[in-house]
C-alpha cells in the first residue's frame, strides 16, 4: 500500500465531517448566506499568498529538477490561477481587500511555512498536500451532489476545484508525495503522516471559522 492511501485512511473521517459541516452543505445547495462566503474568500485570498510562499520554499529544496518544477508551477497557481478567481469574486460580491488575518487562517498559514522552511521536505510536501487533495475531493463531491448548478451563486468556486486543470495538479503533488515515501524511513514517514493529519485538520478549522466568521476578541 503507497503512503498516500494510508494517509488517506487516517483522515478520511476527519474529511466526512469536512464535507457534512454546513459550509459545504449550504454551499452546494446554493444557499450558504453571501456573507460567510464573503468572509471565506477574503481569508481564502490572504492563504493563498502564504500558500504559494511554501509552495515556492519547498520547490527551492527539492533535488529532483522535475519536483522542483512542478512544486513552482504550483505556486504559479496559488498565486495566478486561483487569484483570478478571488478576483472576480471580490468585484461581484463587493469583497473588502486587505482583511487581516484570523487566528485560524494565521495558523494554518504559519503551520505550512514553518514545515516548508524547518521541516523535512518530505514533511513540507505532506503539510501542503490536503490543500490540494481535500480541496479536489470537497469540489467533486458537491460537483456531483449539487441539485441545480447553473443557478448556484458559487459555481464557479464549484468548477474550479472540480476542474480537469487542478486535478492533474492533485495528481502530480500525490505522485510526488508517494515517491519521496518510498524512499523514506519509516520514522520519517511518521512525521509526513503526522503532518499530513495536522493540515488536515486546519483544513477543517479554516472553513469552520469561515462558518463562524471568527474575529480577533483581543
Amino acid at each position: 500500500m503507497n503512503w498516500t492511501t494510508e494517509a488517506w485512511a487516517a483522515i478520511n473521517p476527519l474529511y466526512q465531517k469536512i464535507i457534512e459541516m454546513p459550509f459545504n452543505q449550504e454551499l452546494m445547495k446554493g444557499i450558504l448566506p453571501l456573507e460567510k462566503f464573503k468572509f471565506y474568500m477574503a481569508q481564502d485570498a490572504h492563504y493563498l499568498v502564504e500558500f504559494g510562499r511554501a509552495l515556492s520554499a519547498i520547490s527551492s529544496r527539492m533535488e529532483d529538477p522535475d519536483n522542483m518544477l512542478a512544486f513552482s508551477n504550483f505556486a504559479t497557481g496559488a498565486i495566478v490561477v486561483e487569484r483570478a478567481l478571488h478576483e472576480g469574486y471580490f468585484k461581484q460580491f463587493g469583497v473588502a481587500e486587505g482583511i487581516k488575518p484570523t487566528p485560524t487562517c494565521l495558523l494554518y498559514t504559519q503551520y505550512i511555512l514553518n514545515r516548508a522552511a524547518m521541516g523535512n521536505v518530505e514533511e513540507a510536501v505532506a503539510a501542503v498536500l490536503p490543500c490540494f487533495w481535500i480541496y479536489k475531493r470537497v469540489g467533486d463531491y458537491i460537483y456531483q451532489h449539487q441539485e441545480n448548478p447553473d443557478k448556484n451563486p458559487y459555481k464557479e468556486w464549484i468548477n474550479t476545484y472540480a476542474g480537469e486543470e487542478f486535478a492533474q495538479s492533485v495528481e502530480s503533488a500525490i505522485q510526488i508525495a508517494d515517491a519521496m515515501a518510498d524512499k523514506a524511513s519509516p520514522s520519517l514517514k511518521d512525521k509526513m503522516t503526522d503532518a499530513f493529519v495536522m493540515a488536515s485538520k486546519l483544513e477543517w478549522m479554516f472553513w469552520d471559522s469561515a462558518y463562524r466568521q471568527e474575529y480577533w476578541e483581543v
